[in-house]
């Protein structure tokens, strides 16, 4: 949970994006729609349902050129940045999902269990595979992009912050 090392506490909105809305994925984690984007030379209609899902989540439209001339290390500087220019309400589920995962996690208790019960007690979803989903996906993007924990928690603090404040690094 959040510690007295961090100086800020995270809110249930981000910006005015509501976090307890609108927050279910499809099952596709960023990682792998990167590697078929580039796969495919950008064509989206290559892409399958699921990974269009996580493709219009993140907005990839927006940096598609800058993502397919460049390495995994590199993508994962392009999207970090993209979602700190971007308002929170211009992305989908999956980008949310990440931030949900630390709020959870900071605010409440780390760890799957807890998320699934914090997912059921606020009335996400009453369903499982709903909350597994938004786990999977969040806790999953946010460890790739270097943002979480693989518990869930807060990594990258600085980052965090910047998101919520609408501020760069």
């Amino acid at each position: 949970m959040n510690s007295s090392l961090h100086s800020i506490i995270l809110p249930s909105t981000i910006r005015g994006r509501g976090i307890h809305t609108n927050i279910i994925p499809t099952v596709c984690n960023l990682k792998n729609m990167l590697s078929k984007l580039t796969s495919v030379n950008g064509d989206y209609t290559q892409l399958k349902q699921w990974e269009k899902r996580s493709y219009q989540a993140y907005q990839v439209d927006k940096i598609k050129g800058l993502l397919l001339e460049s390495t995994e290390s590199e993508q994962i500087q392009i999207i970090r940045r993209h979602i700190l220019n971007g308002h929170p309400a211009e992305f989908g589920a999956s980008c949310l999902d990440i931030y949900l995962v630390a709020f959870v996690a900071e605010n409440i208790g780390v760890g799957k269990e807890v998320f699934f019960d914090y997912i059921i007690k606020e009335g996400i979803s009453e369903k499982t595979n709903s909350a597994q989903a938004i786990w999977q996906v969040g806790k999953g993007d946010g460890v790739f992009l270097g943002i979480l924990n693989e518990d869930g928690s807060v990594k990258d603090w600085n980052y965090i912050a910047a998101w919520v404040k609408g501020t760069t690094l």
